[in-house]
């Protein structure tokens, strides 16, 4: 049996409460949704899946997904994670693409504490330099040499 999609809630996991309400007050995130979809980012790219039974107060999926890309996200990280499974995709199976994206969040959310925890710094600035880290690997130029430029072209 399968759950209304306007029922579905996405959990929040209790270990980690205080880490979301100081991301919340301190490293400028307006809305648990920002910091769980920020985390279910990190959490995919560290490639860390973490379940998780105890959690605190969900937040109903039509409010998460309001943002318009954030169900892409949840969607490519469901679709990432079972890629031999088209049928992932499919709206009876929303719950389960949720459960992928709450394990990934709660993921995340243990990776940056870990990283406040090793650099003994404020999550704010922890967030600060995971964004610096990501956007320094995404839009840097790589060297490349004359011969390599040169060997598509044929004269």
């Amino acid at each position: 049996m399968t759950t209304p999609v306007g029922d579905v809630r996405v959990r929040r996991p209790q270990q980690h409460e205080a880490l979301l309400i100081e991301l919340r007050d301190e490293a400028a995130f307006a809305t648990f949704r920002d910091i769980l979809l920020f985390a279910a980012a990190v959490g995919a790219h560290v490639k860390r899946r973490v379940a998780f039974t105890s959690s605190g107060e969900p937040v109903r999926y039509e409010t998460l997904r309001e943002p318009m890309f954030s169900e892409t996200l949840i969607n490519m990280i469901a679709a990432s994670e079972l890629a031999d499974d088209p049928e992932i995709m499919d709206v009876t199976r929303t719950g389960e693409r949720v459960r992928i994206f709450e394990e990934y969040a709660n993921g995340g959310l243990e990776y940056i504490q870990e990283q406040v925890n090793m650099r003994h710094e404020p999550a704010n600035l922890v967030v600060i330099g995971l964004v610096t880290e990501a956007l320094a690997r995404s839009g840097a130029a790589e060297a490349v040499s004359v011969e390599e430029l040169l060997s598509g072209i044929s004269w």
